[in-house]
């Protein structure tokens, strides 16, 4: 449906609105409604069956699944779904007393293009990117302008995604890559509006009853997630940094020695050429790393994989800038055909030109040097600093191509990987829409506070909110604020390491001082290895449920993605799902007590098998030891082997704990790269069995009771209870 408007000034301006599936349609307003997207996936959905009459007010566009409802003058749009609920609707009419607009009408001036919408009185506002900021966005401003955080308390953000998700039941997706900047409720209760600076508005409106199938909606338009090798579930231990071999080998010796299974040891910038301003030039500095690839054997055969950071900035006095300024690789200057610049380092940097697809390639192949001698996996740091006068390769305006400039980099090394190894795997810090497709990304540099912890765990849940599967964060914070410390206290460490090691992806990480868990002292050490010992027993656990992650399941995420009718998750921050029947509820204090809601359901304490009824708050006393963790009744949990790293040998022997529900009736499943697996727990009377497809070696059972000792039994056989 295309529609020629005018503005109150008299000013023509074209709409299209044109549904793309039964619950998602398409509005452009402005010039370019044919102009392909820079975001989305060749086989997203672009058309749909749909229906439209016209009614005395306007027009009515219906498909099997919404009615859009479009008003002629003044022009207003109401979105409903099959049962007639409006589910959006933007908002002409938001003024004062004195007729005066809070905010305008959905309209244009001034090379802007905003959309206004109306905001019930108790609708809550998610998504839109890491924001580390309370989850419910209702009440916030920000701009989506990706940027270097320099840490996590402000607004400023590595990660923006425009994608808006409302409690209401819908989500609004920006195919734009422009800047966009958002009001949500502060200047009025009434609307939120998206402004963006550009010469049309193109947006995505989808419904959904709750968050899992407007994300499934939104995969569909920009990529599902990837899955990351199982290893990758495994520890990660880093800092800033290891600064030769030595090192590297002396923490890699000393984990096994201390029992702390471990998969991956990762060195940043001081593995290579390094040149002041955190760049380099992707060569190995042998001076300080001899014979890298003995080394990387070295690691193997202890069972480490290994993992570099890499920029995409070029130190100005490097042969790499020199090859490509030659080659016409690097972000050229607008005026004086020289490299356009990074600013804000001790020295400035060009940038690789990934609009180019020979500079792609050339950035590839230096990638895959690295891959091919053995190295697993690359840590794309930065990319959201690109040079503001730059004149890409394919003419794309530098405003234009800011935000969309990570996901470009990223997708270079995530191919080069797959490429190398037949997998897909980063370590990024900045994203956009689309960042999804390739994992893992982290919450870049928090400071070694409490506060900071509480912040990274909700910037990591407000971006599985925005269509991401997995993320992280720097275990034990990433830097001293002025009057504490680097590294944290010991009591800081536990709490963040318990959070981080049962959550989606698990790095410790610093800048000035060590992050290993030896470094911390008793009982930090024997805590931190208990708990990394509990993440490796529980890696078919979680490798399962990672695979669900293209079903629009994440691996972690906020009480509110299950439980998107219960309006008290709507403002639970501080509490997650890991997988499907683990509720992780972390300390932000050294000991004492908390207030944890458990939503509706059972619940079993994973420590005392003690067993609550849902939805409920309960408060929650915990020593350091104890991370508050809660299973689902009627929960399977699948436990492995006690490990040194994930691939060490199958998960033999393998064990499954049984949480019984009110029914008696459970079904679990199991998947590594091998098999999938689907079993169901009957329980009769005093009589449990777990009974499920073929398995080639004796599992055992643990059934867990409240006040019982847990009943073990064989895979196939009754249990008796005690």
């Amino acid at each position: 449906m295309e529609l020629a408007a005018e503005d109150d000034r008299g000013a023509g301006i074209q709409i299209e609105i044109r549904p793309v599936g039964p619950n998602v349609l398409r509005l452009h307003f402005g010039a370019g409604a044919s102009r392909p997207s820079r975001l989305l996936v060749d086989d997203a959905p672009s058309a749909a069956e749909w229906n439209m009459v016209q009614t005395p007010q306007g027009w009515s566009i219906t498909t099997s699944a919404l009615t859009l409802e479009v008003d002629r003058s003044p022009f207003r749009l109401r979105l409903k779904d099959a049962a007639g609920t409006v589910r959006f609707a933007d908002e002409p009419n938001d003024r004062d007393i004195r007729g005066d607009y809070h905010h305008f009408p959905t309209g244009h001036a001034r090379g802007l293009r905003w959309l206004t919408a109306r905001l019930k009185p108790d609708e809550a506002l998610f998504g839109l990117g890491e924001h580390f900021g309370s989850l419910d966005r209702r009440g916030q401003a920000f701009a989506s302008w990706t940027v270097d955080a320099f840490g996590v308390r402000s607004d400023r953000a590595y990660k923006n995604v425009p994608l808006l998700v409302s409690s209401e039941g819908y989500g609004v997706f920006f195919d734009m890559t422009a800047p966009l900047y958002y009001d949500l409720g502060q200047a009025s209760v009434a609307a939120w509006q998206a402004t963006a600076r550009a010469d049309h508005l193109r947006a995505y409106v989808m419904v959904g009853d709750g968050m899992a199938p407007i994300m499934e909606t939104y995969h569909r338009l920009t990529g599902k997630p990837g899955v990351p090798p199982d290893w990758s579930f495994g520890f990660w231990i880093s800092r800033w940094g290891y600064r030769n071999r030595d090192e590297v080998m002396a923490v890699a010796r000393r984990m096994r020695e201390e029992k702390v299974p471990c998969d991956v040891i990762h060195v940043d910038p001081y593995w290579m050429r390094y040149h002041e301003g955190h760049h380099g030039d992707l060569e190995w500095d042998e001076s300080a790393f001899p014979d890298p690839d003995g080394m990387i054997a070295e690691l193997k055969a202890l069972g480490f994989r290994l993992s570099l950071w890499v920029s995409p900035y070029v130190p100005l006095d490097s042969e790499m800038r020199a090859d490509g300024e030659r080659k016409g690789l690097l972000l050229k200057a607008k005026e004086g055909g020289g490299p356009a610049l990074v600013h804000g380092f001790a020295k400035p940097s060009a940038a690789v030109d990934f609009t180019n697809p020979e500079a792609v390639e050339w950035f590839k192949a230096k990638t895959r040097k690295l891959l091919e001698m053995g190295v697993a996996v690359i840590k794309t740091d930065f990319a959201e600093d690109m040079p503001d006068d730059a004149l890409p390769h394919d003419g794309t305006p530098a405003e234009q191509l800011h935000n969309l400039y990570p996901l470009l980099y990223q997708r270079a090394v995530f191919e080069a990987t797959q490429d190398v190894h037949g997998y897909g795997l980063i370590w990024g810090r900045s994203g956009y829409a689309g960042s999804q497709r390739y994992p893992v990304h982290w919450g870049g540099d928090p400071g070694c506070t409490f506060e900071d912890m509480a912040a990274s765990l909700r910037g990591a849940l407000s971006w599985i909110l925005s269509g991401a599967a997995f993320a992280s964060f720097d275990m034990g914070g990433f830097f001293g604020i002025p009057t504490l410390t680097d590294p944290p206290s010991p009591e800081l460490y536990v709490r963040w390491s318990q959070m981080g090691l049962l959550f989606s992806h698990a790095r410790a990480h610093g800048h000035t001082a060590p992050r290993e868990p030896w470094a911390y002292g008793e009982p930090a050490l024997s805590i931190f290895r208990r708990y990394a010992q509990l993440r490796y027993r529980l890696l078919p656990y979680l490798y399962t449920a990672a695979r669900r992650a293209p079903e629009g399941v994440p691996l972690a995420r906020p009480l509110v993605y299950d439980h998107p009718a219960d309006r008290t998750t709507w403002h639970i921050d501080d509490e997650y799902f890991l997988g499907p029947d683990l509720l992780v509820a972390p300390m932000f204090v050294a000991r004492g007590r908390r207030d944890i809601y458990l939503p509706a359901g059972g619940w079993y304490d994973f420590w005392t098998d003690r067993r609550f009824d849902g939805p409920r708050w309960i408060t929650y006393d915990a020593e350091l030891e104890t991370l508050p963790l809660f299973v689902r009744a009627g929960a399977v949990i699948p436990m492995g082997p006690e490990l040194e790293y994930a691939n060490q040998r199958s998960w033999d022997p393998l064990s499954f704990d049984v949480y019984p529900g009110a029914d008696g009736i459970t079904e679990s499943e199991l998947t590594d790269d091998h098999r999938h697996l689907r079993f169901q727990l009957t329980v009769e009377g005093p009589r449990v069995q777990l009974v499920g497809g073929a398995i080639d070696y004796e599992a055992a059972v643990r059934v867990h009771r409240p006040s019982t000792r847990p009943s073990v039994g064989r895979l196939g056989q009754p249990i008796a209870l005690s």
